[in-house]
């Protein structure tokens, strides 16, 4: 956080810089044109800066302003001495010590195993187990003490578990199911003394069944009730209303088999070594696929009995496992650089993208017509359509010229073409600029040398205002006197050519983009039906013109890359089965962001469950029936609680669902990525980001009353900066109910006492903090809520996926939102580079569409952004980008978008879109060539 200049301090200085810059350029003294005599203009200014910031440091060090406030902060606005220096006391200046916070968050796909297993209950799940109580008393003396006799009987389960998985479980079945829980659980109260090693039990037990087959009866029994109750709901009218038609036996089998089945992927996840052909057997089972449909059977025929949250864990534990965590995108992204043949830059090199290179170019030779640049261009670096594509017989000019049918075919920009996805990238050149058209007619040509007006005294040496001229030239007209006969252009023009060249970057996501969009344009033009496929042609054949279709032969010839083949081809097919159901999937994780309103106050449950601040024990003290009645107490605020924790884990395991398949689907094709990013955009999924955040911040629930006798409340401290800042969902505990926790309960092991805590009384003064070499002092929070830290970085990434590069609707329509101030106070006082990087991607997308008074007041946003962002080149998002063409090209754009998206899936899955109400009127199609024979 940091506190910027009161206005009359940037006033002063701008006055300054104005002094300074006059003394230099328009009038400078004898002293300062004798130093323009020793060194060059450039570094005597630079001299004065210098001299100037100097003062500046050396004044008065023990006034400092130390955060927050701008009182003690005063300036001298007396005129500058005659070297136009500075001026003013030195004793008036100050120096700022600016406090800058960081959050200590780690962002992990996933937590560590006891968490994320004693996340998958609640405490009525307890019960439906048949109570942990229960389950010990029952079977920890069936265990056989001896090893081989107990793997012996247990193997004997589950083989009769698989001779019948589809029939209605029977007595025997819930039996052997129960006995596997308890086994599956750890035998908590056998021989486990503590949370360790009830882990080590877990896993161990874990590790044993999967080899004694489980896996495959547990998906076989989960997969049998999702079929059958799908099957049962399509048949019965009304069904689905009433939990009860679900019998409470099976619905306990149901949970039993999903809590196995839970264990076991998470077991994996920390232990894959332990599991070797897991990801094989799910592929062939894809209960991945079968989890998304009974999800969207349920969005249609809620049922409770279905446990749709339980669903959601697992299906986010499944994307891990069957595609892969960070690590496994990091690397299947090196394996498609090297498949498709990418030229990598250093990290530190600036790179130029095909569209603003050939932006460059038309720039270029509009400006000076004769230039060919064919001394510096040995190969044409734009040639993505493939040596064999009927396009590309076109002969792409390698001198980079635009001639009719050639080098502007590759944007499909000449006058014949009208295609509709000619929107999807527009070339921003310098002549379709809307100022161009606006810029008066110029009577001389600019290459026409003209006299310098002559020398009139300032203005501003004589009390006035400094005035600024400033002279737009038309940048489209071109150049019409050649240089010389060898060189058509200036060295410059020449050297920044070879500096974009050499820089020029072609993702593999430009391929498949470019490879799908000329198939799109073969089909408008009628070359060829690009709906009709050959014998032999489609998903699984790999063909050397084909930079899209991933194959089984990869595996073949990439042995190395086993695991980024099989992620890669597993999102295919994923995506295959699922994308009928994915429309009503992604809506009900959505629901799951709606439905985190924190709309419960926290300070009432936080009094009430501490002994010292209860109001019950305040007003009833040790009456008869206390104990029992604050026990009732006690219970009904903590299922309040776990509610609200619920929603929280919830939400974790959604967004995490949401921002894998963004990730998979973009490395496995960009237009799936789009796809997916539409159907998030048309949920309105950005509108509900800003209304989530802004329940998250300055939330009444979520801060400190002050509190009075008997639990009267005063009104909320809202001047108290910490109350504002301090007090959110970041830095407030996480929800924490020991008498509920899955472990506690197994072990009968509950703490003596516990502090609930559930808003942070931290201030920003108690915070540890250290000053640095350069006087900033450093606020480091080490307490926060990991459970939404998690999910607001999920879905911060999310936002900056869904607003695709160059996309204006989608811009415009989170600018509408008004989100920067969000933005910058999350970004300004919780320092985190898993929050910082979504942000500022976003915001170096929005910051062009703002206006001049925003980024005035913004500028140290605006400085974050080019100080922490990825830059390119050809950068024009803080000036110089085409609005007015923006907006009215933008609602063009996004249906381009969408058509060439239908176009792709229309082509690639017929049958699935045919199920969404999408067909071809007709397989009669008349090809034709392009020479018209």
């Amino acid at each position: 956080m940091s506190f910027p200049y009161p206005t009359d301090r940037m006033e002063g200085e701008n006055i300054l810089i104005d002094q300074l810059e006059d003394s230099i350029i328009d009038h400078p003294d004898a002293r300062t044109r004798e130093q323009m005599e020793e060194m060059s203009l450039d570094q005597a200014f630079q001299d004065k800066l210098n001299a100037r910031a100097d003062q500046i440091t050396n004044s008065n060090p023990d006034k400092h302003h130390n955060g927050g406030s701008s009182d003690a902060i005063s300036d001298s606005n007396e005129p500058s001495d005659s070297n136009g220096g500075g001026g003013g006391n030195p004793d008036n200046e100050y120096q700022f010590l600016i406090d800058r916070t960081h959050l200590l968050y780690e962002y992990r796909d996933y937590g560590n195993l006891d968490v994320e297993l004693s996340e998958w209950f609640v405490f009525n799940d307890f019960a439906v187990l048949g109570g942990l109580d229960g389950l010990a008393q029952k079977y920890q003396n069936v265990m056989d003490p001896d090893p081989e006799i107990e793997s012996k009987s247990l193997k004997d389960f589950i083989t009769s578990l698989a001779k019948n998985p589809t029939e209605t479980w029977s007595v025997s079945t819930t039996h052997n199911l129960q006995l596997l829980t308890y086994y599956g659980l750890g035998k908590y109260r056998h021989d486990c003394n503590s949370r360790i090693d009830q882990i080590s039990a877990i896993t161990e037990h874990m590790i044993n069944l999967y080899h004694w087959g489980l896996l495959e009866v547990l998906i076989d029994i989960i997969e049998s009730f999702m079929d059958g109750r799908i099957s049962t709901d399509q048949s019965e009218s009304d069904s689905g209303s009433d939990q009860y038609k679900v019998p409470p036996e099976i619905q306990s089998n149901f949970f039993r088999a999903l809590t196995l089945f839970y264990f076991m992927l998470n077991v994996s996840i920390h232990t894959p070594q332990s599991f070797g052909n897991l990801k094989s057997t799910l592929s062939s089972k894809d209960i991945l696929s079968r989890s998304v449909k009974f999800i969207e059977h349920w969005k249609w025929k809620p049922n409770s009995a279905y446990r749709i949250r339980s669903i959601i864990l697992i299906t986010w534990k499944l994307l891990l496992v069957e595609l892969g965590d960070s690590k496994q995108l990091n690397s299947t992204e090196k394996f498609l650089v090297e498949l498709h043949g990418i030229k990598k830059n250093d990290d530190n090199e600036l790179e130029c993208s095909p569209l603003d290179y050939f932006s460059f170019r038309e720039d270029i030779m509009a400006k000076y017509p004769l230039y060919t640049g064919e001394e510096n261009v040995k190969k044409d670096p734009l040639d993505i359509f493939g040596k064999n594509n009927d396009i590309s017989k076109l002969s792409i000019d390698t001198n980079l010229k635009a001639k009719p049918m050639s080098y502007d075919m590759y944007m499909a920009m000449n006058e014949s073409s009208n295609s509709l996805s000619n929107l999807i990238e527009i070339p921003k050149t310098n002549k379709s600029h809307t100022i161009s058209s606006q810029l008066p007619t110029q009577t001389v040509h600019i290459a026409t040398p003209v006299p310098s007006p002559p020398s009139t005294p300032s203005d501003y040496m004589s009390g006035g205002e400094k005035i600024r001229k400033s002279y737009q030239l038309n940048q489209a007209m071109p150049f019409i006197y050649p240089i010389s006969d060898e060189i058509k252009a200036p060295y410059a023009i020449h050297e920044a050519d070879e500096i974009l060249k050499r820089s020029y970057y072609e993702s593999y996501s430009n391929k498949q983009l470019w490879e799908e969009r000329q198939k799109f344009m073969r089909q408008e033009r009628g070359f060829v039906s690009e709906y009709e496929k050959e014998e032999g042609q489609g998903i699984g054949i790999e063909d050397e013109n084909e930079v899209i279709e991933y194959s089984e032969k990869l595996l073949e010839s990439h042995k190395k890359y086993k695991e980024e083949v099989h992620s890669l081809l597993r999102v295919e097919s994923f995506y295959d089965k699922t994308l009928e159901s994915l429309n009503s999937f992604i809506e009900v994780l959505v629901e799951t962001i709606k439905s985190n309103k924190f709309d419960y106050d926290l300070n009432f449950p936080e009094w009430e469950l501490n002994p010292e601040t209860s109001c019950f024990d305040s007003t009833l003290g040790d009456s008869d029936g206390s104990e029992s009645a604050r026990a009732k107490i006690e219970f009904i605020l903590m299922q309040q609680l776990e509610v609200l924790l619920v929603k929280e884990i919830t939400l974790k395991a959604s967004s995490a669902i949401i921002l894998l398949l963004l990730q998979w689907f973009k490395k496995n094709h960009v237009l799936k990525y789009w796809y997916l990013s539409s159907l998030l955009f048309d949920e309105q999924y950005l509108s509900i980001l800003m209304d989530f955040l802004n329940s998250s911040f300055n939330n009444n629930n979520l801060q400190q009353l002050k509190k009075k006798p008997y639990g009267t409340t005063d009104n909320l401290n809202n001047s108290n900066y910490d109350s504002q800042f301090y007090q959110n969902k970041i830095l407030n505990p996480m929800i924490r109910l020991p008498k509920f926790e899955f472990f506690h309960n197994c072990l009968k092991s509950f703490p003596e006492s516990h502090k609930y805590e559930f808003i942070n009384k931290v201030s920003i003064s108690e915070f540890p903090s250290s000053k640095d070499v350069n006087n900033v002092n450093n606020i480091v929070m080490g307490k926060y809520n990991a459970n939404y830290c998690f999910s607001l970085a999920n879905l911060l990434s999310v936002a900056d996926l869904i607003l695709l590069e160059n996309k204006t609707q989608r811009i415009l329509t989170l600018s509408d939102l008004k989100p920067s101030d969000m933005f910058k106070m999350i970004l300004l006082n919780f320092n985190n580079e898993y929050f910082n990087q979504p942000m500022l991607k976003m915001l170096k997308k929005l910051i062009p569409y703002q206006g001049r008074k925003w980024k005035s007041n913004n500028m140290e946003l605006i400085s974050q952004v080019y100080l922490n962002s990825k830059l390119t080149l050809r950068d024009n998002w803080l000036s110089g980008k085409d609005l007015e063409n923006d907006f009215n090209n933008s609602y063009g754009q996004e249906i381009a978008v969408r058509g060439l998206l239908q176009f792709y899936n229309m082509r690639r899955y017929p049958e699935q879109m045919k199920n969404l109400g999408y067909d071809l009127l007709s397989s009669e199609f008349a090809a034709l060539t392009l020479n018209g024979d």
